[in-house]
C-alpha cells in the first residue's frame, strides 16, 4: 500500500471517530435520539453503561404517589424489567445521581432549595428528569418564595408558585425549568370523590415520543396537580386532561389569590421542556397509570421510559 493510500485511510479512520464522537455528545445533550442509527441506544447504552440504561427514583416522606409501586411496575419481569435503584431525596448530591440516564421524582411534596439546585444541576450538565404531581411544592424552613416583581421590574406583588424561590440574592427557577407554575392538586381546590374518573387524558402531540402510538383518549380516576402552562419557547404541551368542564377552585397557599380562580376545562397533563426535551412533567404519578384495575395503561409507562432514553 503506497504512501498516499495510507494517509486516506488515516484521514478516514479520524473523520470516522469524529464522527462518532460527535454523535455521542449530541445524543448525551438530548438534541438527537439515539436511534438516530439501526441499534444506535444498544450501542450507546452498552458503550457508556455496559448495558440497560441506569434508572432513579428519588422520593420523600409525603406527596402523590408511592415510588414503591413505581419500583415494582418498571423492574416487572413482564414489562420493562429495566435498572432501577430508589433514593430519599434528602440523601441526593450531584456526585450520587450524575451516573443515572433518567432520574424520576415522585412522592416528594417537600424538596428543600438547595436539593432543587441538585436537579437543576444535573439537568444542565446533560441528565435527564420526570418530575410528577406535587413534587417540590412544599419549602423547607428557611426557604423563601420568588415575588413576580423579584424576577420583572414592574411585575406584581405576588408569589408565582412553590418552583419559584430565591436563593440569597439570587432566583431559583425551577418553574421554568419545567414550563410550568404549579397552583395545587385538583382534591384541595376542589371537592372530589375517590375513585371516580376525573376527565380524559388527551394526547396533543400524536407523534410526540412520550406518547407515540397511545389512544387518543384515556379515562383517568386519580389525584393530580392542577397547574398552568408558561409562555417559553421551549415548553411543549403533549398531553391535557379534560375535566369536562371548567374547573373553578381555591386554596389558602400564599401563590394562590384569596378568590376561586378558574383554570379552564383542558389542564396540562404531560409536559415536556429544555433543550432536546430532557425534562418531561406529568401532572399525576407514573404508576396511577396502571393503578386503575379496571383500565391499566402500562403503555404510559412504557412510552415514559422509551421515550426519555431510547428517542
Amino acid at each position: 500500500m503506497d504512501t498516499k493510500s495510507q494517509n486516506n485511510i488515516t484521514h478516514l479512520v479520524i473523520l470516522l471517530v469524529l464522527v462518532v464522537a460527535l454523535l455521542a455528545v449530541l445524543i448525551f445533550t438530548g438534541l438527537i435520539g439515539c436511534n438516530i442509527v439501526p441499534g444506535g441506544c444498544d450501542i450507546y447504552y452498552s458503550v457508556l453503561k455496559g448495558g440497560k440504561p441506569d434508572v432513579l427514583i428519588v422520593y420523600g416522606d409525603s406527596g402523590l404517589g408511592d415510588h414503591t409501586k413505581l419500583e415494582q411496575a418498571l423492574t416487572d419481569r413482564g414489562a420493562l424489567n429495566i435498572n432501577v435503584r430508589s433514593m430519599p431525596v434528602e440523601k441526593i448530591s450531584y456526585g450520587n445521581i450524575k451516573e443515572y440516564n433518567l432520574v424520576i421524582v415522585e412522592q416528594a411534596k417537600k424538596i428543600c432549595s438547595k436539593e432543587l439546585k441538585i436537579f437543576e444541576y444535573y439537568i444542565n450538565n446533560g441528565g435527564k428528569l420526570v418530575w410528577t404531581g406535587d413534587a417540590g411544592t412544599e419549602l423547607c424552613d428557611g426557604d423563601e418564595l420568588l415575588k413576580e416583581s423579584e424576577r420583572t421590574k414592574g411585575g406584581a406583588d405576588s408569589y408565582i408558585g412553590p418552583w419559584a424561590r430565591r436563593d440569597g440574592d439570587r432566583q431559583l427557577s425551577f418553574d421554568e425549568l419545567l414550563g410550568l407554575d404549579y397552583k395545587g392538586n385538583l382534591c384541595e381546590l376542589t371537592s372530589c370523590s375517590e375513585g371516580e374518573e376525573k376527565g380524559r387524558i388527551e394526547v396533543i402531540e400524536t407523534s410526540q415520543k412520550l406518547v407515540k402510538g397511545l389512544s387518543p383518549s384515556i379515562p383517568f380516576k386519580s389525584e393530580f396537580a392542577v397547574t398552568q402552562l408558561k409562555n417559553a419557547v421551549d415548553v411543549r404541551l403533549i398531553a391535557v386532561l379534560d375535566y369536562g368542564t371548567n374547573l373553578l377552585g381555591q386554596s389558602s397557599a400564599p401563590w394562590m389569590p384569596a378568590s376561586k380562580q378558574d383554570f379552564g376545562k383542558k389542564l396540562p397533563f404531560i409536559v415536556s421542556s429544555g433543550a432536546g426535551e430532557r425534562v418531561a412533567y406529568y401532572a399525576a404519578p407514573i404508576e396511577s397509570f396502571i393503578d386503575d384495575s379496571e383500565h391499566p395503561y402500562r403503555a404510559l409507562i412504557e412510552q415514559m421510559y422509551y421515550g426519555m432514553l431510547y428517542s
